[in-house]
């Protein structure tokens, strides 16, 4: 009887554990800044690769990405190209990470790698 009564409990609570990404989306105000990710190189299967499955934002000196499907490993370099600058993040499956950048004046570079296809956006402040 305890067995069964754990069992219950545990499945009541998968729902509430399992988050999906693409439900959890950013307020934006009027000045944040979308910033468009393309991927750079074609994979097994180009049909499954879409611009959505990561979204990026800029808003007040921090940079938001957004994973909408699980792709593993991701290694993510954000770069400067105005004075050589350089943030580095790494994060798994589907899930969102903020990096905080300086927020010097600039032409920034986005380029995200993953096992299936790298991907790449630009924006300038």
């Amino acid at each position: 009887m305890k067995k069964v009564f754990l069992l219950l409990l545990l499945a009541s609570f998968l729902p509430l554990n399992s988050v999906d990404a693409q439900t959890t989306k950013p307020i934006l105000n009027s000045d944040d800044l979308v910033i468009s990710i393309k991927p750079l190189r074609p994979t097994v299967r180009p049909r499954t690769i879409t611009v959505s499955d990561v979204e990026a934002y800029y808003s007040n000196e921090a940079l938001t990405l957004i994973f909408n499907k699980d792709m593993g490993d991701v290694d993510i370099e954000v770069v400067n190209l105005s004075n050589g600058d350089m943030w580095l993040d790494s994060v798994s499956g589907i899930c969102a990470t903020s990096i905080l950048l300086s927020g010097d004046a600039g032409q920034y570079s986005i380029t995200i790698y993953t096992s299936e296809c790298d991907y790449y956006g630009e924006f300038e402040l």
